[in-house]
């Protein structure tokens, strides 16, 4: 309490800070009840991003008002989707049921050899099943990985909606966010919201660049030494590969499973296999298709990854990487180039436009 300040004062600034304090933790508990929502609007966001970004490219080499662009992309897209599930799916289905039956099988092997080599008293006599989960189970979680905010199938297809009608007139929602700035902030506001943007393109086309490079390297792979099911592995380490590092090693697994019963020769070609592709993929790939490059720092992707995968599950460690892009983004252009006045290549900026 100041000297000068009358009672009736210093009462009403304690009020107003304890109406501030409250507000703020409710706040803070209303994001976190809604945060898978909000996860599910940010994955909506990616995809309006990836989206603005190709029709901007169409735009530009075909001539293109924005309308016809984007249609012409999201028929080029279902094409491909739907062609590839024509060609590939009935392989692709009978491969993932192979999968099932497979990995069980290779579990109760492994549970097996630890018997009799008197593993089972380490691994506290229970069955493998409970140890790690059966293929079946597998699927039932990736199923349900969107089950926490709107359920299932209906969220996929409600973050392709939001996607497309985001990128349809990107400009409107902008401007939207543009106005709720006070007026000195509105060329920061678009300063950062387009840098944001461009962070989070150079990051998606390169990512979706090297899944489909380890999808394919994975499926010549395994089909060189003749490993079933090559095609759901090579389709499952592709997408697996979007979730750096954790990805690749999870991807690695059922491959492994499978493998087993060729033991050691096979276990030991599919391991050299995954990790040639994950060096060509780190070393050689992703600096050709990503030359304005959106590197993070291993540390600080791992820590995101971690602290945002346990606070909001599975569908959480899918988006660290990006959500780590944007903090990062927000960081360099608030934090170090504006409050504290050095310059600095934002992350994805060519190093010659700074």
């Amino acid at each position: 309490m100041y000297e000068d300040d009358p009672p009736d004062s210093y009462q009403r600034r304690l009020t107003s800070m304890f109406w501030v304090f409250a507000l703020a933790i409710a706040g803070v508990w209303l994001l976190w009840r809604i945060s898978q929502i909000l996860l599910i609007l940010f994955a909506a966001i990616l995809g309006a991003v990836l989206l603005d970004g190709l029709t901007c490219y169409t735009k530009r080499r075909l001539g293109l008002p924005h309308a016809p662009a984007i249609a012409l992309i999201i028929t080029v897209l279902v094409f491909i989707f739907v062609g590839f599930g024509f060609v590939v799916g009935p392989t692709l289905m009978n491969q993932s049921q192979q999968l099932t039956n497979l990995i069980p099988q290779s579990l109760n092997q492994l549970w097996i050899w630890a018997q009799a080599h008197h593993w089972d008293e380490i691994l506290i006599a229970t069955k493998p099943s409970r140890l790690i989960p059966s293929a079946t189970d597998l699927l039932g979680d990736l199923s349900g990985i969107f089950s926490t905010a709107l359920g299932g199938l209906a969220s996929m297809l409600i973050i392709i909606v939001l996607a497309i009608y985001l990128a349809i007139s990107p400009q409107l929602y902008i401007d939207g966010l543009i106005r709720l700035l006070p007026e000195r902030r509105k060329d920061l506001g678009r300063e950062v919201l387009a840098e944001l943007a461009h962070a989070l393109r150079e990051w998606l086309i390169g990512r979706f660049a090297s899944m489909f490079a380890v999808a394919i390297l994975t499926g010549v792979g395994l089909w060189l030494i003749d490993l079933p099911s090559a095609l759901a592995l090579a389709v499952l380490a592709g997408l697996m590969s979007f979730v750096p590092y954790f990805g690749p090693i999870a991807a690695t697994v059922p491959a492994l499973l499978i493998a087993l019963p060729g033991w050691p020769v096979e276990p030991l070609w599919v391991l050299l296999l995954y990790s040639g592709i994950q060096f060509i993929e780190g070393n050689l790939i992703t600096p050709l298709v990503q030359r304005r490059m959106v590197s993070l720092p291993p540390v600080a992707l791992l820590v995101a990854q971690l602290t945002i995968g346990y606070l909001f599950g599975l569908l959480g460690l899918l988006l660290a990487t990006p959500l780590a892009v944007v903090i990062i983004v927000l960081v360099q252009i608030l934090y170090i180039r504006n409050m504290l006045g050095d310059p600095i290549r934002v992350l994805g900026e060519h190093p010659d436009a700074t």
